[in-house]
């Protein structure tokens, strides 16, 4: 299937059936917990009932990045909680589950060098049964195949402009992997757009980043750390998808006292189309409504208009 490590492309044929991914992202409690909240573990529950394809993690799996800081038997302690509460229970089902950094696990910050390393140990001892594709650099930056479909991850977990490094990434795996695929998704942890509140310069802002994408194709951009699903696509109808949180806080969008519950999401890719619905705590068997929605979301890079229904792949 698949092989991960910061950003992800996913490629898939011409499909005969659907295919559904799921993201969850932002799941970490407090600073230094080993511990997760139950409605992590109720939706885990939920997850290995439904049974995706594959399930992508936006980041943010344990509750680093703050002093004083943490030793290496803690974070240990932390990842194992990761481990017996998310990855086992998914690993046991068959469910491959794919990653990339968030700033609480995996900071590309010089001072959380310690817990960078950590995230690199942990996850090149559990690679998914999954094929990276050459080129990659397992967990940080990756491509892999799913059918025809590509996946593509990278570090994004530096606000801004995204490094020459990361982006020189992009573009050669892109370039190398992209024409031969029916649907391509990209992800990392921060968005392009400010989506909630109190978050709206923790964005990558970059718009060589987004024409690097357009240019190339690219159908869906996924991203954690905002604590809020939006679903929407830009001036090129390409889909942003903000995946929300499960652990922490959830959080208002910009402009809004407008909060919405913890949640994950499902992405289908099905007869061309792409198409993406949010479950929302507690239990994860309601979705949340499109409407609940803000109609658009502006930032530097333009305005993201809300999904209410499925949307073309890119040609």
């Amino acid at each position: 299937m698949l092989r991960l490590a910061g950003l992800l492309l996913i490629l898939v044929s011409a499909p005969l059936a659907a295919q559904t991914i799921a993201f969850i992202s932002d799941l970490n409690g407090r600073y230094g917990s080993t511990s997760y909240d139950k409605r992590v573990t109720d939706a885990i529950d939920t997850l290995v009932g439904l049974r995706p394809d594959l399930v992508i993690s936006g980041g943010d799996m344990v509750a680093g990045q703050k002093q004083p800081k943490l030793d290496r038997d803690r974070l240990e302690q932390m990842w194992q909680g990761f481990n017996n509460t998310v990855a086992d229970p998914l690993r046991r089902a068959g469910i491959p589950l794919a990653v990339t950094a968030g700033n609480h696990d995996g900071s590309a910050f010089p001072e959380f060098a310690l817990e960078r390393r950590q995230f690199d140990l942990q996850w090149r001892g559990r690679v998914p049964e999954v094929d990276i594709l050459p080129g990659s650099d397992w967990p940080r930056r990756y491509a892999a195949r799913m059918g025809s479909v590509l996946l593509l991850a990278f570090d994004g977990t530096l606000p801004g402009r995204l490094p020459d490094t990361e982006r020189l990434f992009l573009e050669r795996m892109l370039q190398q992997y992209g024409n031969s695929a029916t649907a391509t998704i990209v992800f990392s942890h921060l968005p392009m757009w400010p989506l909630t509140r109190g978050r709206e310069h923790e964005i990558i802002d970059d718009p060589d980043l987004l024409a690097l994408l357009h240019r190339n194709g690219v159908d869906v951009y996924a991203s954690g750390h905002h604590h809020a699903f939006f679903a929407g696509t830009d001036d090129a109808g390409m889909v942003h998808l903000g995946i929300g949180a499960l652990g922490g806080n959830a959080r208002a969008f910009s402009g809004t006292g407008s909060r919405q519950p913890f949640s994950f999401a499902l992405l289908t890719l099905e007869g061309g189309e792409v198409s993406v619905i949010s479950r929302a705590a507690p239990g994860f068997q309601d979705e949340v409504p499109a409407t609940q929605l803000p109609a658009a979301i502006t930032g530097p890079l333009g305005t993201l208009r809300r999904m209410d229904g499925p949307v073309r792949l890119r040609p």
